[in-house]
């Protein structure tokens, strides 16, 4: 090929990656699309609450109390996932800040890169970019906690970067109890003081498999995620760590009927993306957002630096 027409293949694949999100009628998004600013955060720790299989069409806001408050008293956008719209796939992006063209993970449940990585991709020492062990890196001492249901989020994050990482393992029918326990073991931690916690949820969407997405069933799936948000809500009220906390609720993909991966319909592709917590105060969404922006948004939050390798960018500025 002339050289004349080259171009490096890390800058095609991300510009080709970054699509552009459309956010749902209701509720309205609070997005700003002024130009890229920092957010300058008085966070102690970040929250991520993860929850696999949830629609931003399929929210139940009525039936969601704990959840709307967050929403009512932060700054709410509609994001959208990555194609092929699978867990794996997705929660790769979110924790590496890479779309799925770079870090080459390609099946709903890939334990590793399917497709290889370019290495401009690549950290120093070999690895994709990844959350917690940036956390780790800039914030050694700092302690950290990713609890998870879904064994296959475990090869999506470097949960042996982590200060204490527990998979809630089981059957999918006993999901609830299950998300329930991620819960209980998060308000534990929170006496740790934790910099960074993942809480993540798996039964709606093995609901949405099972019953269909935006069923009954789906719509008490919903509702059980909610209560456990309201204890948590609740826990770092009582223990006087609500104001310097930022609370991120996000979700890997919707669905349609009783699938997801390689539908092409919007109901699959826009996710929650929801900053709330005391540390929120003063933040806005900048759109558009995609997955790939969680990681870069809470390392920002943290007041810790963004590596060059990932192609996100910190979604919530200063209003």
């Amino acid at each position: 090929m002339n050289s004349l027409f080259r171009f490096p293949l890390c800058a095609a694949l991300c510009l080709a990656a970054r699509s552009f999100a459309t956010p749902a009628s209701e509720p309205p998004s609070q997005l700003d699309s002024a130009a890229p600013q920092a957010a300058q955060s008085q966070a102690r720790r970040v929250i991520l609450i993860g929850v696999d299989g949830l629609g931003a069409r399929y929210i139940p806001w009525d039936e969601m109390p704990n959840l709307r408050a967050l929403r009512d008293s932060g700054t709410y956008a509609v994001a959208r996932c990555h194609r092929p719209t699978a867990s794996a796939i997705n929660w790769k992006s979110a924790f590496s800040g890479l779309p799925p063209e770079i870090h080459g993970y390609n099946l709903w449940n890939s334990t590793a890169p399917g497709i290889e990585p370019p290495d401009c991709a690549l950290q120093p020492d070999g690895s994709l970019p990844d959350l917690v062990a940036e956390i780790r890196r800039q914030r050694p001492g700092a302690y950290t906690a990713t609890l998870y249901t879904w064994a296959g989020l475990g090869f999506c994050l470097a949960t042996n970067e982590a200060s204490r990482t527990r998979h809630f393992a089981g059957v999918s029918s006993a999901y609830k109890g299950r998300d329930s326990a991620v819960f209980d073991e998060g308000l534990r931690q929170l006496s740790r003081n934790p910099l960074f916690m993942l809480l993540y949820q798996g039964q709606v969407d093995a609901t949405g498999h099972a019953t269909g997405w935006g069923s009954p069933q789906y719509t008490n799936a919903c509702i059980n995620v909610d209560a456990n948000i309201g204890r948590l809500a609740d826990g770092l009220r009582s223990l006087g760590l609500w104001d310097d906390t930022a609370i991120i609720f996000v979700a890997d993909h919707g669905g349609l009927d009783k699938g997801h991966g390689g539908k092409e319909d919007i109901r699959v592709f826009e996710v929650p993306f929801l900053i709330s917590g005391g540390a929120a105060n003063g933040l806005v969404l900048r759109g558009p957002i995609l997955l790939m922006d969680t990681a870069p948004t809470i390392l920002a939050l943290l007041g810790l630096d963004v590596p060059e390798k990932m192609r996100g960018r910190p979604a919530a500025m200063p209003r």
